[in-house]
């Protein structure tokens, strides 16, 4: 399981580089013998690393991942392969710059926690109260046993109409504050008391981007990826992704 990991983030990282890359010839890797969970995860982490790139750029960080990974890789690729994996790299990096700049986002600082945090994720639940679809691991809402189908239709006894005013009341204590949810379960009405975390929001409510934390992570992670691709030609002949070096 771990080396298929580790070769689907060297696929991943191969095929985000520029085609006009050195002169040479170019491979017979590509995308036709890839079973569905395989291209799934390939393009799956070939956005991560898109994103990656995109925090680096906006927060005027230089790395050297391309000029890096593309040693010994053009070889190990067809050229439509690699054209493919370009366009797509380059398209998911200017939507996720776009975001970064729609936010505001700041590269200075760490963002301050001072708003109560549940750590649920939410979607309506029709006419009142709001459908928690999952809880964050190791959040107040995962400690109190939150579950996905749960409705929470109360905080302190004031009814709740939907997630937004959910997430608006909970914001509003202190972390460390404890509040009682109405809950129900399979039709079944209970109150559960939960002790709130904390968690940092921007003026628009969502969770606010700790960018020098993203940016010490994105440079680790394509440090590490540029790192392993350098000989993915060779090592590659011996993993299970044998059948692509052809």
């Amino acid at each position: 399981m771990r080396m298929r990991v580790w070769v689907g983030l060297a696929l991943a990282v191969l095929l985000s580089l520029p085609a006009a890359a050195e002169e040479g010839t170019y491979g017979s890797l590509d995308f036709s013998k890839l079973t569905k969970t395989q291209a799934d995860f390939f393009w799956t982490r070939l956005k991560s690393l898109a994103v990656e790139e995109a925090v680096l750029g906006y927060c005027g960080q230089s790395d050297d991942f391309e000029t890096e990974a593309k040693q010994g890789i053009r070889v190990c690729v067809t050229e439509e392969a690699l054209n493919k994996a370009e366009a797509f790299f380059k398209a998911e990096g200017k939507e996720a710059t776009d975001a970064l700049h729609k936010r505001k986002a700041s590269c200075r600082g760490k963002p301050k926690a001072d708003r109560g945090w549940l750590g649920v994720e939410l979607e309506p639940a029709g006419d009142k109260g709001a459908l928690v679809t999952g809880a964050v691991d190791g959040s107040p809402a995962a400690s109190a046993d939150l579950k996905a189908g749960d409705v929470i239709t109360a905080v302190n006894g004031d009814a709740i109409v939907g997630p937004k005013e959910l997430s608006a009341k909970i914001r509003g204590f202190s972390p460390g504050a404890t509040v009682e949810l109405g809950v129900s379960r399979a039709d079944a009405a209970r109150k559960v008391s939960i002790k709130l975390g904390a968690m940092a929001f921007d003026a628009d409510g969502r969770t606010a981007l700790d960018m020098p934390a993203m940016v010490a992570a994105s440079k680790q992670d394509l440090k590490a990826v540029a790192d392993e691709v350098t000989s993915m030609c060779q090592k590659c002949k011996t993993s299970i992704w044998a059948v692509f070096c052809r």
